[in-house]
């Protein structure tokens, strides 16, 4: 009997893979957000000169919790800008490898083209398998 669980995982793998890069800004941001009005809810309850004058409704209830969050939303903004970079580097360096007419340096190439394929996603693999049928060469 087949587990029902087995293709849960696959699916949110796929959903992750998708847009990756839009997603990764979007952890970013959130974690941005998160830490900018904790810091600001900070700078109220110490009452800091210009802001204490200018609390946020919403964000007036963190009180004590605004560190924890502080602390939270900056891992997670470092956390995905740091991911979000390494990305668009991998993303970079995908595009200027693919993009060569040369079938020899698209084989000497083809372990890197390969690897930063299977981190960049699904679409980044047909690309590779594309690319491989248009030169013709061989899938080991």
């Amino acid at each position: 009997m087949a587990n029902i669980f087995q293709s849960v995982g696959k699916g949110w793998k796929r959903l992750w893979e998708k847009n990756k890069r839009g997603k990764l800004f979007a952890v970013a941001m959130v974690g941005t957000i998160v830490s900018l009005l904790s810091l600001w809810e900070l700078m109220v309850m110490f009452e800091t000169e210009p802001l204490k004058d200018y609390p946020i409704p919403l964000v007036e209830q963190l009180n004590e919790w605004a560190w924890l969050t502080l602390i939270i939303g900056g891992i997670i903004a470092i956390g995905g800008w740091l991911y979000y970079h390494d990305h668009n580097k991998n993303y970079k360096r995908f595009h200027e490898l693919m993009d060569t007419d040369s079938k020899a340096q698209f084989v000497r190439n083809i372990d890197e083209i390969e690897e930063l394929a299977l981190d960049l996603g699904p679409d980044f693999e047909r690309q590779v398998m594309e690319k491989r049928k248009e030169f013709r060469v061989k899938t080991r």
